[in-house]
C-alpha cells in the first residue's frame, strides 16, 4: 500500500515537472525593451498569470503607454476561446470606467491585444500595501460608482463574474474595473433568462463581497475566525441592510438599478451623520 503511495505520488511529481516544462517552452516571456509586433515596446512586465502575461508597454505610434496581454500557448485550446471572447466583450464596452481595447495582434504566432492604461493602483494593494483606510461613506461612494460600470455591462448583456478588489482600480477618485477574462456575453432573450439572472446575482454578491473589504479597511480590532461582519462592523442601519441584499442574506437585489438607489440613501443618511 506505502508502496503504492510512492508510485502515486512520484507520477504526480512527474506530471507537474513535465507540465511546468512545457509552460517554459511554449510560454516565452517577452524581455524589457523588446518590441511586440514591430509596435508595442515593452517596459515593465505588469503580472504573469495562469492564463497570460501583462505588460506595460509604449506605443511606438502614438507615444502613449498601453497595457499588452500575451495569451498563454500551453493552453492554446482554451485561450483561443478566451481570447476570442474578452476582446469581442472589449470592443462592445464604451465606458469611462473600463479600459479601452487599442487592438488585436499576432506575433512569433503567439496572441496579443492591447489596451488603454490606467493610471493607479488596484484596490488590494491600496488596502494591504498601503494600509489605506475609508470611512463608512467613502466606502459605499467607491462600491457605487463600481454598481454604475457594473449596471452599464450588464445593459449590454455582459456579466463580469471576477469582481474582486484586485480587479477593481482606483485613480483620482475614479473607480475602473478590470479584466474580463472570465466575463460573459449573454443575449437579452428568454432563453438565457435564468443564466442571466444567476451571472447578475453573481455580480451582486462579488460587489458585496468588495464593499465588506473597503469596510473592514478603518476595522482597528482583531479580525477572529467565526465572528460575523454583522458583529465586528459597526454599521448604519442602511448599510446593514444594503450588504444583507447584495451577500443574498435578505431579499436579493433583482436589478442593478435598486442597488445604486440604495447606495445613494446610504450616502445621504451618512452625511447626515458627519
Amino acid at each position: 500500500m506505502i508502496k503504492q503511495k510512492n508510485t502515486e505520488v512520484r507520477m504526480e511529481a512527474l506530471h507537474w515537472l513535465i507540465k511546468r516544462a512545457r509552460q517554459k517552452i511554449l510560454d516565452h516571456q517577452y524581455s524589457i525593451n523588446e518590441i511586440l509586433g514591430e509596435r508595442y515596446k515593452i517596459e515593465k512586465v505588469l503580472q504573469n498569470g495562469s492564463y497570460g502575461i501583462i505588460y506595460l508597454c509604449r506605443d511606438l505610434k502614438t507615444g502613449e503607454r498601453c497595457v499588452v496581454k500575451q495569451m498563454r500557448k500551453s493552453k492554446r485550446k482554451e485561450n483561443i476561446e478566451n481570447y476570442a471572447q474578452e476582446t469581442a466583450i472589449l470592443r462592445l464596452l464604451n465606458h469611462k470606467g473600463i479600459p479601452a481595447l487599442i487592438d488585436t495582434f499576432s506575433y512569433r504566432d503567439e496572441r496579443f491585444f492591447s489596451m488603454e492604461f490606467v493610471e493607479g493602483k488596484n484596490v488590494e494593494d491600496t488596502l494591504f500595501a498601503s494600509k489605506q483606510k475609508y470611512t463608512e461613506k467613502e466606502c459605499v461612494q467607491i462600491a457605487k460608482k463600481l454598481t454604475a460600470i457594473v449596471c452599464y455591462i450588464h445593459h449590454k448583456g455582459v456579466f463580469h463574474s471576477d469582481i474582486r478588489i484586485p480587479n477593481v482600480l482606483l485613480h483620482n477618485g475614479d473607480v475602473y474595473l478590470i479584466d474580463f477574462g472570465l466575463a460573459s456575453n449573454l443575449h437579452t432573450d428568454s432563453k438565457n433568462q435564468k443564466q442571466r439572472e444567476q451571472l447578475a446575482q453573481d455580480d451582486f454578491f462579488d460587489l458585496g463581497d468588495f464593499l465588506l473589504f473597503l469596510l473592514y479597511s478603518s476595522y482597528e480590532g482583531e479580525i477572529k475566525k467565526g465572528i460575523p461582519w454583522t458583529e465586528e462592523l459597526c454599521l448604519h442601519p442602511h448599510t446593514t441592510l444594503l450588504l444583507k441584499r447584495l451577500l443574498q442574506i435578505t431579499h436579493p437585489y433583482k436589478q442593478c438599478e435598486e442597488i445604486l438607489a440604495d447606495m445613494e440613501k446610504s450616502i445621504n443618511v451618512l452625511s447626515l451623520q458627519n
